[in-house]
């Protein structure tokens, strides 16, 4: 994924480096957990070619020193969004998402897709965040019918996959995935689309 524009002031947030170096190994076990379940796939299948796109919003943006400002991509503080094409087989494909043609916006929107952004504070904060039971805020918009399936997804299925991330990517970071999971989960559990949002598919 690309790590957008050189900035010479800030940092990415931590979780930038993890899209970046991790994305294809989380996709990996992403549909290894779907293709577990027969029904998880079936229920995706109706909804081939749509889109979930995790953006994230944050502030956070320390300075560096000199030469590590120079050579660490910052696009504006924080992480690149990911972009999954639902497949026909019912699994995950990551994309590089599109840019708006004015540059104004991260990624462009597909129709009867799903929108996930990610409220991150800085690092320490979202530690102390977790010790204390919470977690960030999620925003979602789009396709109600793909939000049900995803969100019976987190619920139904088993997302034993925190071991396999510290491995790849140290403690830290998949507890900080761990929690955004969570956040995830129980805002898609929580979400009813706006009044005049037009239903998807059937299942």
């Amino acid at each position: 994924m690309s790590g957008g524009p050189y900035n010479r002031g800030m940092a990415p947030h931590p979780l930038s480096w993890i899209g970046q170096l991790a994305l294809p190994r989380l996709t990996l076990l992403l549909n290894h957990i779907v293709s577990s379940e027969p029904v998880a796939t079936a229920k995706l299948q109706a909804h081939a070619g749509r889109t979930i796109d995790i953006r994230w919003d944050s502030s956070f943006s320390p300075s560096l020193p000199g030469l590590l400002a120079r050579v660490l991509p910052t696009g504006k503080g924080q992480p690149s969004p990911w972009r999954f094409v639902i497949t026909p087989a019912g699994l995950f494909e990551a994309v590089e998402p599109p840019v708006s043609p004015d540059n104004t916006d991260t990624t462009v929107t597909t129709p009867n897709g799903l929108t996930i952004t990610v409220r991150l504070a800085d690092p320490l904060t979202m530690a102390r965040q977790a010790l204390r039971g919470e977690r960030p805020e999620v925003n979602i918009e789009g396709d109600a019918a793909l939000a049900e399936v995803a969100s019976w997804m987190m619920k139904n299925l088993r997302w034993d996959i925190q071991d396999d991330i510290a491995r790849l990517m140290g403690t830290a970071p998949a507890e900080m995935l761990r929690t955004v999971g969570e956040s995830i989960k129980q805002s898609l559990q929580r979400w009813r689309p706006q009044s005049g949002t037009r239903p998807g598919s059937p299942r």
